[in-house]
């Protein structure tokens, strides 16, 4: 459009002396859309008079109705050539300010992108370079252990791999941790446990026992339902650069927490 290509306007047409400036347009237009509304009346008070004008036979007083007429006739051509500038002026008055706002907001858009590209160049790349130099020195210190746990010497017990504080797999796959909650029935009269054929749970029998939970303890498993996931098997660094990576994490694109009971946090984040 001939409006949006204008090269030579000012930058500062989106400032606030150009928001007065079409906001004094608006206002002119406004009255000019009111003088012309009035001529357009008086315009046609005057057309549903001519009749009885006419009927008059007076040609002085048909002769002042006419010159009356031709005047309302150029105040309405006045009144409608002022409403056709003025919207003019106003819509290319909105689109130079349009074009003013997406000026600046493309300058923030080039300022963010220096930015951008300067904090992954002198932040991200060194920092992931740090990152990735612990996490190597760690994979050499649990290499050691491993080392150390194939020559084992006499009475000694092989050395946790587990460089986390914690645990964070699991050991059995239908609980969690090593207890579980065990349901059982006892008979009302005789205190007995209820046994494979006692079905205390029909209805029919339900009257007769009462229902009990207690935890139960759980030795620990030789394997876990779910291994530890160390931090080292999950940390991905890519380089800034293509097809390239400061750090390769051997389960990349698998999440580190898969089990259902999982907090959302840990949902959000892993």
């Amino acid at each position: 459009m001939a409006l949006m290509g204008r090269k030579h306007k000012k930058e500062s047409s989106g400032s606030a002396s150009d928001a007065v400036d079409l906001e004094r347009l608006r206002r002119d237009l406004d009255a000019a859309e009111a003088e012309r509304s009035d001529a357009v009346r008086a315009q046609t008070d005057l057309a549903e008079r001519r009749d009885a004008v006419l009927a008059t036979e007076d040609v002085a007083q048909l002769e002042a109705h006419e010159a009356a007429v031709a005047a309302v006739e150029r105040r309405v051509a006045v009144a409608e050539a002022r409403c056709t500038r003025l919207a003019g002026e106003i819509e290319t008055a909105e689109a130079q300010t349009e074009q003013a706002r997406r000026r600046v907001e493309y300058a923030k858009g080039e300022k963010a992108l220096a930015e951008g590209r300067r904090v992954l160049q002198h932040e991200y790349l060194p920092a992931a370079k740090a990152l990735a130099e612990i996490l190597n020195r760690a994979d050499k210190l649990r290499a050691a252990i491993i080392e150390a746990n194939k020559q084992l010497p006499e009475g000694c017990d092989p050395l946790s791999t587990m460089l986390e504080p914690a645990f964070n797999g699991q050991f059995y796959p239908e609980v969690k941790g090593l207890t579980k909650e065990e349901t059982y029935f006892v008979n009302k009269e005789t205190g007995l446990r209820a046994g494979p054929y006692d079905l205390p749970e029909y209805a029919s029998n339900a009257h007769k026992w009462e229902r009990r939970t207690r935890t139960i303890d759980l030795p620990l498993p030789l394997y876990p339902a779910v291994e530890h996931r160390s931090v080292l098997e999950y940390v991905n660094l890519p380089d800034i650069f293509p097809d390239s990576y400061l750090r390769s994490a051997p389960f990349w694109g698998r999440p580190r927490f898969g089990n259902p009971d999982r907090t959302e946090e840990q949902r959000r984040v892993f």
